[in-house]
């Protein structure tokens, strides 16, 4: 007992450890001072109690960290690439969403810290730059032939309208630039929910005509310029070529191409097959987070998501054209075709762009979508928005438009941002060797 209880009441020769309770720091007793029982037997059931407390703290973080295991387990898709280094990416994912969800309830900003420049790029010449008033960050190749022109290429990126930046895409747009010898312009459009749509749109089309107009000063082919994007990138890359078709004063020449990396392409129906089995199983990309994406780009009325979830803030245009520009016969042959009817649309101010297909080219006319430029559209089989882009791909070939649709089945969204050291996958290196490829032989 009394061996215990100089242990208890003395303070270590480290000094106080700010990480323990106060209990376990009581007045130094000096050899001399007389200890009675009854301070003794306080002591150490105050001991006692702090200890028990510490355990019970052990026992509940380990269960909760045994639930959150078995949680990310359970909602891994059965057929998902490399399911091990999955399991630890998705971890590291939810705990970010989950931090975000409490500084947003808490009132504090909920955005992603933005990353610092990645390693340099010695083959090419970067410069940070703004084209007519937008931020762009230029990838030039080095070692051009004198007199010789270049592909160019625009790059949005990705990450729900709401998060993102140039510097974020560094080193996936360097080594883009790298594989296909194209200029390619990282553009940094503003972001929701402070910049709603069109801004984040208008942007990037007002960098994409730039860029048009002045290529010969960045050694580059006019003839020979795309637009390319991944996720909410893909969006708007997708905008930009329809409203750079609608060019009625033949001011700038027209698109090569578009590259769409699993792209989010409407907001009509959040109950698409994909949709559906993304309330099961996804990686990074859970229902309720894209349809934020969307609300936020559209309005910021967030109170809005479970009406969005549940389809009921376009149930009224279910037997519309709107509707049979997302229909499930594009999905499965087998599935008879919608007679669309004359019907009133009538959506709240703060909704009607959802039906404009810079928001959502999905919802884009048919005759909008021939003459587009050759397309590309990658889908992964775990994406709520796999089918936002089959859908797309299966309506430009209907329109006439020269497309290739890859599909990734044991893929997720955002899986090609996973094609290095440390979170390195082969389905997300293939994806990216894949897209350069295409770029390279179709630039």
């Amino acid at each position: 007992m009394t061996t215990l209880n100089c242990i208890c009441c003395t303070t270590s020769a480290f000094g106080k450890n700010p990480y323990l309770p106060n209990i376990f720091y009581q007045e130094r007793i000096q050899k001399q001072d007389i200890i009675s029982p009854s301070v003794c037997t306080s002591r150490y059931n105050d001991s006692m109690g702090a200890l028990g407390v510490l355990t019970w703290l052990t026992a509940a973080g380990t269960l909760g960290a045994a639930v959150f295991a078995g949680y990310l387990y359970s909602s891994l898709p059965p057929d998902v690439a490399e399911p091990r280094k999955v399991f630890i990416i998705k971890g590291f994912e939810r705990t970010f969403y989950f931090v975000g969800w409490v500084c947003e309830k808490m009132g504090f900003s909920a955005r992603a810290p933005q990353p610092p420049p990645q390693a340099s790029h010695p083959n090419l010449e970067v410069t940070d730059t703004s084209f007519d008033g937008v931020r762009v960050r230029v990838y030039k190749p080095q070692g051009q032939e004198p007199g010789s022109k270049m592909a160019g290429l625009m790059w949005f990126h990705g990450g729900g309208w709401v998060i993102g930046s140039v510097d974020g895409y560094d080193a996936l747009v360097g080594h883009i630039a790298n594989q296909t010898g194209a200029v390619v312009v990282s553009v940094e459009y503003r972001l929701a929910p402070e910049h709603k749509f069109p801004i984040p749109f208008e942007d990037c089309l007002t960098a994409t005509q730039h860029f048009l107009q002045h290529a010969s000063e960045y050694g580059v082919d006019p003839t020979r310029i795309g637009v390319a994007g991944d996720s909410a990138g893909g969006n708007l890359a997708a905008a930009v070529a329809l409203r750079l078709k609608k060019n009625d004063k033949k001011k700038f020449l027209p698109l090569k191409l578009q590259a769409l990396i699993y792209p989010a392409l409407q907001a009509f129906d959040f109950q698409t097959p994909s949709y559906v089995s993304g309330h099961k199983f996804f990686v990074l990309l859970p229902v309720e987070m894209m349809t934020g994406f969307w609300i936020k780009y559209l309005n910021n009325n967030m109170s809005l998501v479970d009406m969005f979830a549940n389809n009921e803030h376009t149930a009224a245009l279910k037997k519309s054209r709107f509707a049979s520009f997302v229909e499930r016969h594009f999905l499965d042959d087998s599935v008879p075709r919608l007679v669309p009817e004359d019907v009133s649309v009538d959506l709240p101010d703060d909704m009607k762009d959802l039906l404009n297909p810079y928001y959502s080219p999905l919802m884009a006319e048919d005759a909008d979508l021939s003459g587009l430029p050759n397309t590309y559209v990658t889908v992964c089989g775990t994406d709520v928005l796999r089918d936002d882009g089959i859908m797309y791909a299966r309506r430009l070939e209907m329109a006439g438009v020269q497309v290739r649709l890859a599909r990734y089945p044991s893929g997720f969204h955002g899986i090609m941002s996973f094609s290095s050291k440390p979170f390195y996958l082969e389905v997300g290196k293939q994806m990216l060797q894949d897209l350069t490829t295409f770029l390279r032989h179709h630039l």
